[in-house]
């Protein structure tokens, strides 16, 4: 949080609106996000969706409602009365790079269809993978954001944040726990933790340590997120390699082959039919998951 700390004082300046995104992004406008101003948080927050959803061209979602909490960041099943997403970060003052870690999180779980889980219970035996995608929509959307803030912030006097985004980022990459073992294989790693993945998928060290083995396809090849928007749409079996064969059996013909490349780095399949992450399409009929 230190690099944050650095700007930590700058002034809000004017908004450039020409660069808001179009999600419908609400944050209450109250004063428990500390310090900062409830319209600069909006403004980070929609600069995390519209990274976001450029991955997800046509995917309409319902608006989203943002509010503080002092617990734990949460996005709730239960909707509001106006059919609206309710999340909460527990990101506060000016440390922009944690409201970005946070909410490309809690998007993240919009994105992957969370709400549409057909058996919470068989469907919790996999969440940790749930879990390890939204920690690396926050990795991802850190990076992304670092490089687009540079250029184009969402005040222009804020391109110093850009490298506090980018620090913020690359100090969680380097820490010691979210690396495989010397000579561990991702497949080998996932043998000896399934039982605890399964028994508790919020687990954050394990999940991260997943996290940090796949953010390089996603970073190679952004439109692998596309499929992401076909998870949890259908039932699956209770094993891991059922919930990634559901997920496959989803998905368009042109991504089952980065998801079989998954399958395969996680020691679950013997498919060679997996393409080379570059010959996955960048452009593709988006997922029609959207809750209408």
């Amino acid at each position: 949080m230190a690099a944050d700390d650095e700007v930590a004082g700058a002034d809000a300046g004017t908004l450039d609106l020409r660069l808001q995104p179009a999600p419908d992004v609400t944050v209450a406008a109250d004063s428990s996000w500390g310090d900062a101003r409830p319209q600069d948080v909006q403004a980070v927050l929609s600069s995390v969706a519209t990274v976001m959803l450029r991955n997800f061209p046509g995917r309409r979602l319902q608006p989203i409602v943002v509010a503080h909490s002092d617990l734990y960041p949460i996005t709730l099943f239960r909707h509001s009365p106006n059919d609206e997403y309710r999340v909460f970060l527990t990101a506060k003052d000016r440390y922009w790079a944690r409201y970005v870690y946070e909410f490309a999180h809690e998007l993240s779980h919009i994105l992957s269809n969370y709400d549409q889980r057909k058996d919470a219970a068989t469907g919790s035996q996999s969440q940790w993978f749930e879990e390890a995608l939204c920690e690396i929509a926050s990795l991802y959307a850190l990076k992304e954001l670092a490089a687009e803030w540079e250029h184009s912030p969402p005040y222009p006097n804020w391109a110093p944040y850009a490298q506090a985004l980018e620090s913020y980022a690359e100090n969680m990459l380097k820490e010691a726990h979210r690396a495989l073992p010397p000579s561990m294989s991702l497949a080998a790693w996932f043998r000896n933790a399934e039982t605890q993945l399964q028994a508790n998928p919020y687990m954050r060290k394990y999940n991260e340590v997943a996290a940090n083995a796949l953010l390089p396809l996603f970073e190679q090849t952004p439109a692998i997120w596309r499929a992401v928007g076909y998870l949890n749409i259908s039932s699956s079996g209770r094993s891991f390699k059922d919930y990634l064969s559901a997920w496959r059996n989803n998905v368009p013909e042109e991504y089952k082959a980065p998801i079989a490349q998954i399958t395969a780095l996680f020691g679950l399949s013997s498919d060679e039919s997996a393409a080379p992450l570059s010959e996955v399409p960048t452009s593709a009929a988006p997922a029609e998951v959207a809750n209408d």
